[in-house]
């Protein structure tokens, strides 16, 4: 059975977000368009994965597995979304700060929302049950 959940929806609007970004570069061979189709297309994937149960499974079976290892592990696989959050974000913000909106800043902030949005919802299933 598929479920469509809030996530579904977040990676099918950003994923359509970046296309039409996607489409008003003047130049068609520029990198940025790329860019930004292969992180459309990724969030587009996801979307679809997002649906089938076996997405949330997986989450859900490698947490139960965990709690068989070693204390110091588990807190490391607990905080290790968060910190690839805030690397993320410490990344694109200093990107852009100093590379002022370029091509590159821009190309870097798609693909740092989708790890971003990928992370969020890995701890949204794993603290929901």
């Amino acid at each position: 059975m598929r479920r469509f959940t809030v996530f579904t929806l977040l990676y099918i609007t950003v994923g359509t977000c970046l296309a039409a970004i996607a489409l008003q570069q003047p130049n068609p061979a520029s990198k940025l368009k790329n860019v930004l189709f292969v992180n459309a297309g990724l969030l587009y994937l996801s979307a679809v994965l997002s649906t089938f149960q076996f997405w949330q499974q997986s989450v859900l079976n490698s947490q139960s597995r965990l709690r068989e290892q070693a204390a110091w592990r588990q807190k490391l696989v607990a905080i290790s979304p968060w910190l690839i959050i805030a690397i993320t974000l410490f990344s694109f913000i200093f990107t852009v700060l100093t590379e002022h909106w370029t091509n590159y800043a821009i190309g870097q902030a798609a693909t740092a929302l989708t790890i971003i949005l990928l992370c969020v919802e890995q701890l949204f299933v794993r603290h929901r049950n």
